[in-house]
């Protein structure tokens, strides 16, 4: 998925695009998670020029008011102990559609990413999307 499919960005969205057109680089994938405690957002955005990993929240206490977005590129070369790890649970009875789980891992920058085919619909296609972007450009 690319930044644009990602629904739950709100203001920071066109934000995170125009950067990208500001640095010439160009989007492979894109994967957001919310934090269900505190609301604040993670953006990861895989460039051809390497990881873009943005937090975007409030600035302050009250989440009614200004958000702050702060990202960082890390070179692909930098990013470490990359993998992607799966699990498939079989059901008892032939025919029963398997339950997976997918997790994206990474040492440098801190990624634990996941996916499981009872979440959304679209979670285990994003999650490899972004998965198969990264792991093709990391070293």
């Amino acid at each position: 998925m690319k930044i644009g499919e990602w629904d739950n960005l709100g203001r920071a969205r066109a934000l995170v695009q125009r950067q990208l057109g500001e640095l010439n680089a160009a989007e492979l994938a894109a994967h957001v998670t919310v934090n269900p405690d505190n609301g604040r957002v993670r953006i990861y955005v895989a460039t051809d020029i390497g990881l873009l990993d943005y937090v975007y929240g409030p600035a302050g206490a009250d989440p009614e008011g200004a958000w702050l977005l702060r990202g960082s590129l890390i070179r692909w070369g930098s990013v470490r102990a990359l993998r992607l790890q799966s699990d498939a649970q079989l059901g008892d009875q032939e025919g029963d559609p398997p339950r997976e789980s997918w997790r994206l891992v990474a040492d440098e920058p801190k990624i634990e990413l996941g996916a499981a085919s009872d979440g959304e619909e679209r979670a285990i296609e994003a999650l490899l999307a972004f998965a198969r972007a990264c792991l093709a450009h990391a070293s």
